[in-house]
C-alpha cells in the first residue's frame, strides 16, 4: 500500500506541475524548438508558460499560456534597426560579426528590458516546478532560476557547444568533435585540429567574458541581490537537450544528461488548406521546386539584381514553382511560379510532387527538408546557415549556391542537378531514414526526460564527475606530471646507479691491475 501511494503521490505531482519556458532572445524559429515541448506538456495535464518576444498562433496556444514581452521586441528592433541582411552585405561587409557585434553591444539592454516587461510580469507571479530556456545569449532567463530555487534545463537552438558541454563534463574532444562554429568534418588534418582545438578553448571564455559576466551585473541590479552568480547558477543546470541527431551530422559521445532531441518540431504533412496552391501542388504533370527564406528573411528584400536573376531562372525551369514571396506582386512573375505571403512549409515538404527545396539553410528547415525525403540548394545568408548548407553538402544532401555567384544560370543548374541526379535524392532517402529511425521520437524522449526531472526534483544522479573537475585532472595533466616526474627520478636513479657502478668498477680495475703490476714486478726480479 505504501509503494502504490508513493506511486500515486509522484503520478499526481508530475500530472501538476508548472513548466515555464523563458526565451528572452532569438527569432521567432528558436519559439518553434520549444513549441512542440509545450504543447506536448500541455496536453499531459502540465501548466506551461512560454514567456517570450513573438507570440504563438492562436491555434497552438490553446495548450499553454503565451506571454510576450511586446515592449522588449520594440526596443530590440529600435536599437538594432531594420534587420535587412541584403542591405548589411553591401560593400562585402560580414553580416553575422555585424549581428553579433550588435547583439553582444547591447545584450544588457535586451535583457533588462526582457526583464521589465509587462508582458511577462506573469511568470513571477507563479512559482515553477522546472524552467527551460535556451543555452545561447538566453542566460538572462537564470533571473528567474536564481529567484524560485527550481531545477532548470537548458534546451540547445542548434548543437551542443563546447560550454553547455563543459557544464556536465561531457567529452568535447577536439581530434574528433569539430565545433559547431566550424565547418569541419570529424576527419580533420592537422591545421584543422590545431584551430578546433584553440576555439573549443578560447569560445568558453569569451562566452564567458562578453555574455555571462555583462548579463550578470543587470540581473544582479534587477533582483537586487549582489550575491548573483551566473557562472554559479548555470553549473547547476540538470540536463540539456539538444536540437541535433548524428544521423545529420557526427557521432560523439554523449552522457545521460545530454540528451539530442533535433527534429521535435517534424511532422507527418497535412492536406493542403489553399485551394489554388493544393491546386497548383496536385495537378503538376512536373518536379515543384518550393522556395523560402524562412521567418526572419524575407524575400521582398532581395534586391532587384538577385529578384531578376531568380525570376530568370525560374522561367527557364521546366518545373512548377512555389515560393514564399511576401511584398506587392512581381510584374514578371512566370507562369510556373505562384506565390504566397505565408507557406505550410512541413505540408509542402511532405506533398508528393515537391521534389527541391531552395532554402537559406536554417536549422529547422534543413531538419524537415530531411524528414520529407527532399533534396536541397541552399542559399545561405548569415548566422549557422553557411555551416548548415556545407554539412548538407558533405553528406550528399544538395548543392550550394551563394550570394557572391549568384546568377539565373547557378540557380538552373542547381535545381535541375538536384531533381535530375538520383544520387541527391537517395542520399536524403538514406539520411531520412536514419533520422526517422530511432527507439523513440525527439518529442517523447525530450517530455520524458522532462518529466524526469520534475519526477526527482532535478537530475544530480545523472552528473559525471568530470563536471566538477579542474581542468588539469580533466585532462589528467597532473597524472602526466607525476608520471613525468617518476621516469625523471628513475632516470636520474638509473643513472646514479650505472655511475656508481661504472665508479666501482674502475676502482675494482684499478686495484686488480695494481696487483697485478705488482705480480710482474715481482716475477721480473726472481728472473
Amino acid at each position: 500500500m505504501k509503494l502504490i501511494l508513493l506511486l500515486i503521490t509522484l503520478a499526481t505531482a508530475v500530472e501538476c506541475s508548472r513548466v515555464l519556458m523563458i526565451l528572452p532572445l532569438g527569432s521567432a524559429s528558436h519559439k518553434n524548438i520549444m513549441t512542440p515541448m509545450a504543447e506536448a506538456l500541455g496536453s499531459r495535464g502540465h501548466q506551461v508558460t512560454i514567456a517570450s518576444l513573438h507570440a504563438s498562433s492562436s491555434n497552438a496556444s490553446k495548450s499553454y499560456i503565451d506571454l510576450v514581452a511586446a515592449n522588449a521586441w520594440n526596443t530590440i528592433k529600435k536599437v538594432t534597426g531594420e534587420f535587412d541582411v541584403f542591405k548589411m552585405r553591401e560593400g562585402g561587409k560580414d553580416v553575422n560579426s555585424q549581428v553579433m557585434k550588435k547583439v553582444l553591444r547591447h545584450l544588457p539592454e535586451y535583457c533588462d528590458a526582457f526583464l521589465r516587461d509587462p508582458g511577462v510580469q506573469a511568470a513571477w507571479n507563479t512559482k515553477p516546478d522546472l524552467i527551460l530556456l535556451p543555452a545561447f545569449m538566453n542566460e538572462c532567463g537564470l533571473a528567474l532560476v536564481h529567484k524560485f530555487k527550481v531545477p532548470f534545463m537548458y534546451v540547445t537552438t542548434s548543437g551542443l557547444t563546447p560550454w553547455t558541454a563543459d557544464l556536465l563534463g561531457n567529452p568535447e574532444h577536439p581530434a574528433y568533435v569539430p565545433n559547431q562554429y566550424l565547418s569541419y568534418g570529424d576527419h580533420m588534418n592537422l591545421w584543422e585540429r590545431t584551430v578546433n582545438t584553440l576555439v573549443r578553448f578560447i569560445t568558453p571564455y569569451l562566452r564567458r567574458n562578453f555574455v555571462l559576466n555583462r548579463v550578470e551585473g543587470v540581473v544582479q541590479k534587477f533582483l537586487g541581490d549582489q550575491t548573483v552568480s551566473m557562472s554559479d547558477l548555470e553549473r547547476n543546470v540538470s540536463m540539456v537537450l539538444v536540437n541535433s541527431h548524428y544521423s545529420l551530422g557526427h557521432p560523439r559521445p554523449l552522457l545521460p544528461n545530454v540528451v539530442e532531441v533535433g527534429g521535435m518540431h517534424c511532422r507527418d504533412p497535412r492536406p493542403i488548406q489553399d485551394p489554388e496552391l493544393k491546386h497548383f501542388l496536385d495537378s503538376s504533370p512536373v518536379p515543384v521546386v518550393f522556395f523560402s527564406l524562412g521567418s526572419s528573411i524575407r524575400s521582398e528584400q532581395l534586391p532587384d539584381a538577385l529578384r531578376h536573376a531568380l525570376v530568370t531562372a525560374f522561367s527557364r525551369l521546366p518545373y512548377r514553382i512555389v515560393w514564399k514571396w511576401e511584398g506587392a506582386a512581381i510584374n514578371d512573375l512566370p507562369a510556373n511560379v505562384l506565390t504566397r505571403s505565408w507557406m505550410p512549409q512541413q505540408d509542402l515538404l511532405g506533398h508528393q510532387n515537391v521534389k527541391a527545396f531552395l532554402t537559406h539553410g536554417g536549422l529547422l528547415s534543413m531538419q524537415e527538408a530531411v524528414y520529407h525525403n527532399v533534396p536541397i540548394v541552399g542559399l545561405p545568408l548569415m548566422s549557422d546557415q553557411h555551416l548548415n548548407v556545407r554539412q548538407a553538402v558533405t553528406l550528399g544532401l544538395g548543392r550550394e549556391l551563394t550570394l557572391e555567384k549568384l546568377t539565373s544560370d547557378a540557380i538552373t543548374k542547381a535545381i535541375m542537378a538536384v531533381i535530375e541526379d538520383d544520387t541527391y535524392r537517395l542520399e536524403v532517402q538514406k539520411r531520412s531514414m536514419l533520422f526517422r529511425d530511432q527507439e523513440t521520437s525527439s518529442l517523447d524522449r525530450a517530455i520524458y526526460w522532462i518529466e524526469h526531472v520534475l519526477r526527482h526534483g532535478g537530475a544530480s544522479h545523472l552528473r559525471s564527475a568530470a563536471a566538477n573537475m579542474p581542468l588539469h585532472q580533466y585532462m589528467l595533466l597532473d597524472v602526466a606530471a607525476v608520471l613525468l616526474a617518476s621516469s625523471i627520478i628513475l632516470l636520474l636513479l638509473l643513472k646514479w646507479i650505472l655511475m656508481a657502478t661504472a665508479r666501482s668498477l674502475r676502482v675494482c680495475l684499478r686495484k686488480v691491475a695494481g696487483k697485478v703490476l705488482k705480480l710482474v714486478q715481482t716475477h721480473s726480479k726472481t728472473m
